[in-house]
């Protein structure tokens, strides 16, 4: 199936449209929040305790988030995540406004109550989409969903390194205000979308229990019963832990290395996300039928080009590398996203979804934590060295399984 005709598809098109907006919403936002909370803590480990902030509720809560998703109506878990955010971002803006120097407990609390609220969201929306087309779009509406993810983010931050960089140099409060009410505002829109999309709820059969715990139980028995699953959860780990404390290494190297200013910043994850919407249109042209094999080059590969960032203080060569990484990006997730939603029971995809996005997003806190003191101590060099090889070698560790190596992608 072809994009246009995807979009065709008007369901498919309603969650599409909420997502661009949201997304573009959170690109602005993302990198101004990080940016501002060094410029205003002037420390770099804060920046670590802040977006280990951002990452532990997926602990607290994906699992929970995926019990939820398989039970009640997906739309509805969708809407109210997008109300919620847009709710603290509206509280975040005028504690800005009002006080004229955000406190450090704002800087913590927000991105916690904006991931505990995501938590949720996500299971929901990739447990949706099979709901939404046809099983043999799924490469596809993936492979779409996963380049608007880049392309509007590459959209935002073209302007954030224009528009948003002349408020920096007139007022860095009202840079960082403007941040915030533009992904409000984002999160606004999303929500009129999702409004018009169907009723979701999973189907069950008679695996309906009254207890959530029970099902929370069910859901991670059906897990442990698929060995290539339980491999495929554990090299993810070993991925996410590894990679981690990027962002905090990123923003040092920009201060450090390229001069401090958001513009550089801007402009690297602009790099990275160009690569990103190009890799996914690609992937979503070529059959990946063995989708284990994918996830475990492309991780490895990502993690040489990470590793080669420790020896790029060349802002041209940082650029290129950034590229690279973000053209690879999308042989990792999506082969392997479609995967699951292909071969997981309806009744189980928002539990296995939520498990995926824990691991994702919840290894974050250690990394994060760690990731400052490990630039202040060791140097950037070394800790773009030291994650871009631990990626690799714990990617390549999934080489020892020879069911998940040979892991073929249903037809």
């Amino acid at each position: 199936m072809t994009y246009p005709e995807l979009l065709r598809i008007r369901s498919f098109r309603n969650l599409w449209l909420g997502q661009a907006i949201s997304q573009m919403g959170d690109a602005f936002y993302y990198v101004a929040f990080m940016f501002m909370v060094q410029k205003f803590t002037g420390s770099i480990a804060m920046v670590g305790y802040v977006g280990a902030c951002e990452a532990i509720p997926y602990l607290f809560f994906s699992l929970y988030g995926g019990v939820v998703a398989d039970r009640i109506d997906r739309r509805k878990i969708m809407l109210w995540s997008d109300l919620l955010s847009a709710f603290a971002l509206c509280l975040l803006g005028l504690l800005v406004w009002t006080l004229g120097k955000p406190p450090i407990w704002s800087l913590m609390a927000t991105p916690f109550f904006l991931s505990s609220v995501r938590s949720f969201f996500m299971p929901a929306k990739n447990a949706a989409l099979p709901s939404l087309v046809p099983i043999e779009a799924l490469l596809p509406a993936n492979a779409f969903s996963a380049m608007t993810q880049n392309f509007v983010p590459m959209i935002s931050l073209s302007l954030s390194a224009g528009t948003l960089s002349l408020i920096y140099t007139k007022s860095p409060l009202l840079f960082l205000i403007s941040a915030v009410v533009l992904n409000s505002l984002s999160f606004f829109l999303s929500a009129v979308f999702v409004t018009k999309l169907p009723v979701m709820k999973a189907d069950r059969g008679d695996g309906s229990h009254p207890h959530p715990w029970v099902d929370l139980k069910e859901g991670i028995r059906y897990i442990r019963s698929r060995h290539v699953l339980v491999v495929f959860l554990c090299v993810q780990t070993g991925v996410s832990l590894a990679i981690s404390p990027f962002f905090v290494a990123y923003i040092a190297a920009n201060n450090r290395w390229f001069g401090g200013r958001p513009q550089t910043l801007a402009i690297c994850e602009l790099v990275f996300f160009v690569g990103m919407v190009v890799g996914s249109l690609v992937v979503g042209k070529l059959k990946f039928d063995k989708p284990g094999k994918g996830f475990i080059y492309g991780a490895a590969a990502v993690g040489l080009t990470v590793l080669a960032m420790a020896f790029s203080r060349i802002f041209t060569v940082f650029l290129f590398w950034n590229l690279a990484a973000g053209l690879l990006v999308p042989t990792i997730d999506i082969p392997v996203r479609v995967w699951v939603q292909a071969t997981v029971p309806d009744g189980f995809r928002g539990r296995v979804n939520s498990v995926m996005t824990m691991i994702q997003a919840g290894a974050m806190p250690i990394g994060l934590c760690f990731g400052g003191l490990l630039v202040d101590k060791a140097g950037i060099s070394f800790a773009f060295f030291a994650m871009g090889g631990c990626m690799a070698i714990a990617a390549l560790a999934g080489l020892v399984d020879r069911d998940f190596r040979r892991l073929e992608m249903p037809s």
